[in-house]
């Protein structure tokens, strides 16, 4: 009866282990899909806004206004968080 006892906590053991691992990996994958989506959607919507010649990719033109407007987006986010 102990070797049975002894192999049933063993496997418990290894159930309980195994399930305590797989949690947090399944939510790591649904977190990856979800960050995933959202740069899709936020790349998407950049090229909506700044091609402005329609080829389809942001040029190095349209990337210099890109960038200085997430500059002046994160200036005003920074003198809005300092008041």
């Amino acid at each position: 009866m102990k070797n049975t006892a002894s192999k049933l906590t063993l496997i418990a053991s290894m159930l309980a282990l195994a399930f305590a691992f797989a949690a947090p990996v399944a939510r790591a994958a649904d977190d990856d899909a979800a960050k995933a989506e959202k740069k899709k959607k936020k790349m998407e919507a950049d090229l909506k806004k700044y091609d402005k010649n329609a080829n389809g990719k942001i040029d190095a033109d349209e990337d210099a206004v890109r960038k200085s407007d997430m500059a002046k987006a994160k200036a005003e986010k920074d003198a809005k968080k300092n008041k």
